[in-house]
């Protein structure tokens, strides 16, 4: 006598035979039943439509281009100053002993003012201009043979200089030129340095 089943194997059983028949039909078209109208859609997809491919267009392929050379441009050269181009006047002090010679020496050989004072620079320029500035320092107030080193030079008491006031008429070639022997010369300005070269020069006593 067979034993009755338990619940539990009667729905194992039951699963099985779902399994077997049921699920198998709906793949299979078994059982002589159609499938659902639902179902034979999902099992057969519909086609899908080719979509238009756009053309591709190749790239053009780049042509090297040579290196440039960088050609750096030269400075332009300032131009050289023409005697033609006259300066401003141009004013410096001199001593009333060396204004007094000045005038005189102007007087006996009808020169102008530029004239004189451009004899009086080459003169100093061919006699050295560190023995004439040398030439026109006087002697410091404060000697020491120990300090004499320490001791800055005086720019403010040359011979020559003074409170008379002269003018010459450069053109901008020869102020240049003036303008460098200036620096040479290590005075601080023009007033000095005309002051010394045309005591150094114009004839008669010099200052003390």
């Amino acid at each position: 006598m067979t034993p009755p089943k338990s619940k539990k194997h009667a729905e194992d059983d039951a699963e099985q035979s779902m399994s077997d028949e049921g699920v198998g039909n709906l793949f299979s078209g078994g059982g002589g039943a159609a499938p659902s109208s639902a179902l034979a859609g999902w099992a057969t997809p519909a086609p899908a439509q080719a979509q238009p491919v756009a053309p591709v267009t190749p790239m053009p392929t780049p042509i090297p281009q040579p290196a440039r050379e960088i050609h750096e441009e030269p400075e332009p050269e300032p131009e050289p100053f023409s005697d033609a181009d006259t300066a401003k006047p141009a004013g410096f002090y001199v001593s009333q002993n060396v204004a007094s010679r000045f005038r005189k020496y102007r007087k006996q050989h009808d020169i102008t003012h530029t004239q004189i004072v451009l004899l009086a620079v080459e003169a100093a320029v061919e006699k050295g201009l560190a023995q004439v500035v040398e030439d026109a320092r006087r002697a410091p107030k404060f000697q020491s043979k120990l300090f004499a080193v320490t001791v800055k030079p005086d720019d403010s008491d040359l011979r020559g200089l003074g409170p008379v006031q002269l003018q010459y008429k450069p053109t901008r070639a020869q102020l240049s030129i003036i303008s460098r022997l200036v620096k040479e010369s290590g005075l601080p300005d023009h007033t000095k340095f005309l002051a010394v070269v045309l005591d150094q020069f114009l004839p008669g006593r010099r200052d003390v």
